[in-house]
């Protein structure tokens, strides 16, 4: 990218104006408490940058924790369905 295309300057614009920390800091970490988001979308950068950085360091930590839920969910899902056509067979 040159500094001088101004569609991909306007793209990047876009994405920061967008992508904003406290909505980057909800997709890390999974944050849903409405205070905490308010507060860190009002904190300094200096104190901004060591949290992002820390639920990046941790996010794929997050990411296995995210796989195993959606296992454990997808296999009581399954036995729920074997469970309900067991049901209907021995009727």
């Amino acid at each position: 990218m040159t500094d001088d295309n101004p569609v991909a300057k306007r793209f990047i614009k876009e994405l920061y104006d967008w992508l904003t920390p406290e909505l980057l800091y909800h997709c890390l970490t999974g944050e849903e408490d409405e205070a905490e988001l308010l507060r860190i979308s009002k904190l300094d950068p200096w104190l901004l940058e060591p949290l992002l950085n820390k639920a990046m360091r941790e996010w794929p930590q997050r990411l296995g924790q995210l796989d195993g839920q959606r296992r454990r969910e997808k296999a009581e899902s399954k036995a729920l369905v074997q469970q309900f056509v067991l049901k209907l067979t021995n009727e």
